[in-house]
């Protein structure tokens, strides 16, 4: 976990506890922070100098300083070697930091950059301006491939100084915070406004689009003009009301009225975006707190193939008569996990294989997406690996063929049964000694020697 500071400190923290701290030899103000995929390099970048620092995280060596921009940088971030940087200059950077060549290429923009992402390949970035506009860059090429024009998607709420509505007010029109899946198939952007949105990156369209909150005690949260807010004298919510007649209670100590109320009232915004590496679920921090959403669609009912016969009923007199195999084609076609326990958790182990060999590769897909969305949630944790196992020996091929699409599956399983390894690992060097002792007795007992 790392921390940015208004003066020259960057604060490194493991498990909450500072282990290191990287400083410059002047005061800067930093904007932004990252570091590389190795964990060596961090960077980070400046608002008052316009320069990026790197430091060595394992000596905490102040490395160089990068100059080229000519205005604040927004945002820094690694993609394989290259440091990405954007700036207000209206340029984004990228910077061979490990051969210290300084910059290697700029793509210049119409308007000031806010931020900017890389998608996890390392091929495509996606930068956002102060026109609320997120433009698609082939990293290689150089060439745009894509635009989004987000500012009717933003629909930032009135404040309470407008004296015009929403809709015509242009002012803090942007996003801030960009993130790409882990396939790169969609982008999460937010920023002066109370709405996330996710978008296709591929055809350029908004998904959905999501309410962080309707908390009206914050400010930029109206739609519509109220005309009998506004008085001569300003606006009503500006106001300091109490029953005192216009005396200003005064606390002790205090000479001049009373410093503790809160005269202004804090604006809803979304300050960052961060997708899980699984895809399965990916949270926001906003000015209602750290929000968590999850994709996971495991309690929703979506079937698949649908028709007369494929019912709750039909599955249970299946697995009366033995019909495992059909019975698990029902499970996947009703898609809901309830059934899909049942069905699986009644096949004999020594039957996996001759079942998952008959099944479509498309029922397997979904299957080993259930499987490894319940290795974490099990207790027949052995059960269930030897279903991945077959799954994984008998369809391998085919699995390879359509694994852009299974990126989220592999990487949830991979996930949860380093989660699993890890817990059992503790638990069986914890319990090494009475392992030993239980092994010992019992074959005291084989043998036929009584134990005092």
């Amino acid at each position: 976990m790392s921390t940015t500071t208004t003066s020259s400190n960057y604060q490194i923290y493991s498990r909450y506890r500072n282990f290191r701290t990287l400083t410059c030899p002047t005061p800067v103000q930093f904007s932004s922070v990252c570091c590389d995929a190795s964990g060596d390099i961090v960077a980070a970048g400046t608002t008052d100098t316009f320069q990026i620092c790197t430091w060595n995280l394992q000596t905490g060596k102040l490395l160089e300083f990068l100059s080229g921009h000519e205005g604040p940088v927004t945002n820094v971030r690694f993609s394989q070697g290259v440091l990405v940087s954007s700036s207000w200059d209206k340029t984004v950077r990228f910077w061979d930091t490990f051969e210290s060549k300084g910059t290697t290429d700029s793509l210049q923009l119409s308007s000031d950059c806010t931020t900017v992402a890389v998608r996890p390949d390392g091929n495509q970035v996606a930068v956002a301006t102060l026109n609320s506009d997120i433009t698609f860059y082939d990293m290689k090429a150089g060439v745009t491939v894509g635009s989004i024009e987000g500012r009717k998607d933003l629909w930032p709420g009135r404040s309470s100084q407008d004296l015009i509505s929403a809709k015509s007010q242009e002012r803090n029109r942007c996003f801030t915070t960009l993130c790409y899946s882990a396939d790169g198939s969609v982008i999460l952007a937010g920023g002066h406004s109370k709405f996330i949105c996710i978008y296709n990156v591929a055809q350029t369209v908004l998904l959905k689009r999501f309410e962080v909150s309707r908390n009206l005690s914050y400010d930029a949260m109206l739609q519509f003009l109220r005309s009998d807010n506004m008085t001569d004298q300003g606006a009503l919510d500006l106001m300091d009301t109490d029953e005192s007649h216009g005396q200003e209670i005064a606390l002790p100590g205090v000479a001049k009225g009373d410093f503790s109320k809160r005269r202004t009232k804090p604006v809803i915004k979304v300050h960052s975006v961060e997708f899980c590496p699984t895809g399965q679920s990916w949270c926001s921090a906003t000015t209602e707190g750290l929000l968590i959403y999850s994709l996971d669609d495991t309690i929703s009912f979506s079937p698949v193939d649908l028709d007369i016969d494929v019912t709750p009923g039909a599955l249970r007199i299946a697995l009366k008569k033995g019909e495992n195999t059909k019975a698990l084609v029902i499970a996947l076609r009703l898609n809901t996990s309830e059934y899909l326990i049942e069905a699986v958790e009644c096949v004999p182990i020594d039957t996996i294989s001759l079942i998952v060999t008959s099944l479509p590769l498309d029922y397997v897909i979904k299957l080993l997406d259930f499987l490894a969305r319940q290795l974490s949630e099990t207790q027949h944790l052995h059960f269930y690996v030897s279903w991945v196992t077959v799954i994984l020996t008998v369809h391998g091929q085919g699995l390879k063929k359509r694994s852009p699409e299974l990126t989220t599956v592999m990487n949830t399983l991979i996930s949860n049964l380093l989660g699993e390894t890890k817990s059992l690992a503790k638990l069986c060097d914890s319990n090494s000694y009475s392992l030993d002792l239980i092994i010992a007795a019992n074959m005291r007992n084989c043998s036929g020697v009584t134990t005092m």
